[in-house]
């Protein structure tokens, strides 16, 4: 979707491996169709890995609107949706009759947004996805584009900050700029009481809350550090805001990917090609991660990293089975991880 389109496409299919920057997208799209739809009640967005939402979704596309030419849909993460919903999802873009109340009929005009982290989906709706909307992907902010916007907007500001507080800050809010901004505005209310204008390190450490994402990030390194109590209780503090904890088992088996390449190889250069190819992050923090995993590697013998992949597969086959309550199984899952023992 372009920023100011004269028509919706019937469908859009937004691809990014940065989930901020999807809902960047989202947002963009939100602000967007507020001068086409209302969007209170015309504008519904569903999280395709949640059954729960998913139920309202063929009641919402199948009625009528009251108010507004369009309806619109936006359907997160439709790659990690059922095959069924997404058969189903490709049946209403092709334009076939669908239930409704008990009865077939045809479905109101909807404009269909989706959103994954890959293109790797049901082939009939990627095919009609691209033959009757658009498929594009978004590449993913970098930490300089960050650091640029910092440094422009602290000096218009009249306030300037440490290098270490610059990279502290871009790290806590995962490269998302909206984080940043919101992140910005409390750092400059602190300085612009105080005499010298400068923000350093420990003012960042001590204002800017590290965002939901980034204790993920610190509970994998607990995991990689076999620190069992402290792994279980960051989990308790992520799951007071989150019980999904969408892609966990993915992080957790990239820290292991990345641990067995560094013990099976002389140096870290397997890991290093490994993280370039499947995360988009610039080389500092890329080197960054892989002198973490090679310190993680020691607390793991290549063959229980071994079998921790196997535990993955069981537990992420078991998580998309029981998507509305997984806290225990993911509680289970770490204890497991950190106790395993080679044969």
């Amino acid at each position: 979707m372009k920023s100011n389109p004269t028509r919706f496409k019937k469908a859009y299919l937004y691809i990014s491996r940065s989930d901020s920057t999807l809902n960047e997208k989202i947002e963009e799209i939100r602000n967007y169709a507020g001068s086409k739809a209302n969007t209170d009640i015309d504008l519904k967005i569903f999280d395709s890995c949640d059954k729960s939402t998913l139920e309202d979704f063929e009641n919402f596309v199948s009625t009528q609107s009251l108010f507004s030419s369009n309806k619109i849909v936006i359907l997160k993460n439709i790659d990690s949706a059922p095959a069924g919903f997404q058969r189903l999802a490709a049946k209403m873009l092709s334009g076939e009759d669908i239930e409704s109340d008990g009865e077939k009929g045809r479905q109101p005009s909807v404009v269909y947004i989706f959103t994954a982290s890959r293109e790797k989906i049901n082939k009939a709706l990627l095919d009609i996805i691209k033959k009757i909307g658009i498929v594009k992907k978004l590449k993913s902010r970098v930490s300089g584009d960050l650091l640029k916007w910092l440094e422009d907007r602290a000096s218009s500001d009249g306030i300037s900050f440490t290098d270490d507080a610059k990279v502290l800050l871009v790290e806590n809010v995962n490269l998302d700029m909206q984080l940043l901004k919101n992140e910005y505005n409390k750092l400059f209310d602190y300085i612009s009481s105080e005499d010298e204008k400068v923000i350093d390190r420990e003012a960042v450490k001590f204002l800017v809350k590290r965002i939901h994402f980034m204790k993920i990030f610190d509970l994998v390194d607990f995991l990689g550090e076999r620190d069992k109590n402290r792994s279980l209780e960051a989990l308790e503090d992520i799951l007071k805001e989150d019980k999904k904890l969408l892609g966990l088992i993915t992080l957790i088996h990239r820290m292991f990917k990345s641990m067995l390449y560094i013990k099976t190889e002389d140096s870290g250069a397997s890991a290093t090609d490994y993280l370039s190819k499947n995360i988009y992050m610039p080389p500092y923090f890329i080197g960054k991660m892989v002198s973490k995993y090679i310190k993680f590697s020691k607390n793991y013998s290549e063959a229980e990293i071994v079998k921790i992949f196997g535990i993955l597969n069981d537990y992420d086959i078991e998580l998309r089975k029981n998507i509305a309550d997984n806290s225990n199984i993911i509680k289970i899952m770490i204890a497991r991880i950190i106790d395993i023992r080679a044969s």
